[in-house]
This record gives C-alpha cells, sequence and structure tokens, in this order.
C-alpha cells in the first residue's frame, strides 16, 4: 500500500484499515503471549542470544516485565485446567480476560469461562466474577444466633418520619410490625399491578395476532413505572448497585411479542451482557418445541428476586 492510496482513502475506509490491522496486531500479540512460557521452559530465548526472557519479549512484542510475569504466572496456575491453559497458549483468549476469571477457575467450571471469556467485554467479565465472589461468600457465611443483618447499610431517614415513628413506638405501638405490614402491602400492590398489566398485554398480543398487526418493541410507561416502583433505578440484580440501562426481556420477546412485566428486569449494561450470553448458551442447548418462549434462559430470570 504506497503513499498516494493511502491519500485517496475517505475517512470510513481509512478507519476501517486501522481496525483490520490493530485486530490483527492484537491477536498476534495474545499468540506470542501463549508461546512464552514454552520460550522459557526451553531456554530459548538463551540460544537467540537475548538476556533474559523479559529481553526477549520486549524486543519482539513490546512487553513490559510485569506483563510477561503474569503470563508465566497464569500458565503454572493453569496447569492443572488443561482447557484454560489452552486458551492461553494458543492465543484464543486474551491474557487480561484469562487473568479476570483465574481467581473462581475450578476443573468443573474452566470450559464455561473460556466461552464467556471469549465473548464478553472485559467490564461484562469482571461484573460476572464478582457475582461469583459474591455468591460463594454469602454461601459460607451463617448469621450469627440466625440473626440476619446488613453491615455496612444504613437507612437514611428524613427527621418527620423518624419522629413520627417514635411517636407510634412510645404509645406501645409496634413500629417493625407496622413497617413489616406496609411493605407486604406494596409488594402486593406492585404484584397486582404487574397481573393486570400482564393480561393487557395478553390481550393486545392477541388482537395482534388476529390482524396480522406486528408487536411493538416499545414498553408503555405505566410498565415502566411498576418496574421503577418495584426496582427503583438500580440493577435488579441484587448484588449489584450499578444504576439499571435497559429492561431485559426474561422472555425473548422474538418469541413471546410481549412485554409481561412479569419477565422483565431492569439491568446494567454489563449484566446484560451477561444476560444475553446465557440466553444464548440455554437456547443452544433447549430445543423450542410450539415457538413457545422460555421461562428460564436469561442471567435476570436466575438472579433477580
Amino acid at each position: 500500500m504506497n503513499t498516494n492510496n493511502i491519500s485517496k482513502m475517505s475517512d470510513k475506509e481509512l478507519y476501517l484499515q486501522c481496525r483490520k490491522f490493530g485486530a490483527q496486531a492484537l491477536e498476534a500479540r495474545r499468540k506470542l503471549e501463549g508461546l512464552l512460557p514454552e520460550v522459557y521452559k526451553r531456554r530459548l530465548y538463551e540460544k537467540k542470544g537475548f538476556n533474559s526472557i523479559f529481553e526477549f519479549a520486549a524486543k519482539l512484542a513490546g512487553l513490559n516485565k510485569e506483563q510477561v510475569q503474569r503470563v508465566l504466572q497464569l500458565e503454572r496456575k493453569f496447569e492443572d485446567k488443561p482447557i484454560l491453559k489452552e486458551a492461553l497458549v494458543s492465543g484464543d483468549v486474551s491474557f487480561n480476560k484469562l487473568a479476570r476469571v483465574a481467581s473462581i477457575a475450578t476443573m468443573e467450571n474452566q470450559g464455561d469461562l473460556v466461552e464467556k471469556a471469549k465473548v464478553l467485554p472485559k467490564s461484562a467479565l469482571e461484573t460476572y466474577v464478582r457475582d461469583i465472589k459474591n455468591e460463594n461468600t454469602n454461601a459460607s457465611i451463617k448469621p450469627i444466633f440466625e440473626v440476619n443483618s446488613v453491615p455496612g447499610h444504613r437507612i437514611e431517614l428524613s427527621n418527620e418520619v423518624n419522629q413520627k415513628l417514635c411517636e407510634l413506638q412510645e404509645k406501645g405501638i409496634d413500629i417493625n410490625q407496622l413497617l413489616l405490614e406496609l411493605l407486604q402491602k406494596r409488594e402486593e400492590e406492585i404484584t397486582e399491578e404487574k397481573e393486570k398489566l400482564a393480561q393487557e398485554e395478553m390481550h393486545g398480543n392477541t388482537a395482534n395476532r388476529q390482524t396480522d398487526k406486528k408487536s411493538s418493541r416499545y414498553i408503555n410507561v405505566r410498565i415502566k413505572k411498576v418496574l421503577r416502583n418495584e426496582h427503583g433505578s438500580k440493577c435488579s440484580i441484587p448484588s449489584c448497585n450499578k444504576p439499571s440501562k435497559i429492561i431485559h426481556h426474561t422472555q425473548r420477546f422474538a418469541l413471546s411479542h410481549t412485554h409481561d412485566p412479569r419477565y422483565l428486569a431492569p439491568l446494567c449494561k454489563e449484566h446484560h451482557q451477561i444476560a444475553h450470553l446465557v440466553d444464548l448458551k440455554y437456547q443452544e442447548k433447549r430445543p423450542l418445541v410450539c415457538g413457545c418462549a422460555p421461562s428460564l434462559g436469561s442471567y435476570a430470570s436466575l438472579k433477580t428476586t
């Protein structure tokens, strides 16, 4: 490619060329990183006149000492996990992604981790790893004297609300029971509203089929409102504190053609990416019968409460 050809490129063509060569460079670098453990074992760098494996990697690929050390350490960590080790050595998955899943890797889940590392962005992969760690931590912790508590969380009450609760308590009213009843009533109202909206969605979907009208992907305001009342502004995954960005259909809209609020979950960007990956794997393993939408098959449907 000569200078004249480059100068005649449009901005779009030039950008596409940059992306193409950039991707090729990243792939080549991944594959070289995967070769370093074998180079180190054979001491090939000495045979070729390099003073160390670090000099070898720096001159051939611009890798620094820390990067080389981490690759060698990761290869040793994967010694008893052949699928992960193969992903590293072959360069099929970047070292940075494999390093993120190393802390939760086992013989049993290594294949699944490689699949996720191949398709999930780094931020979503980090979120997935954190969720698994939280699950393992929560499963191993038993409340002392069977009293559940949420350390590090404090409920901020306004002075007015605090005063009214104190007044009720001084009158001998059990404010804990009162609050539980109010919370239960709130949950019942949300459930009732979701059931009502689900019926409306079902009737609308039936009418659309009878008139061959295409179902709209627009989620109406009433459904969005009830979801916000239920989940607030945060992601609906219990362990996640990120703002919700996307309303995810745990029953695939392409199959159900409905926005049933019982199967909608507000998710952050990362959990939405994970949900679609899990949904894809579920569909591969579960043949669809009669075009029915799955009731599971998404991260949200498995993790939300």
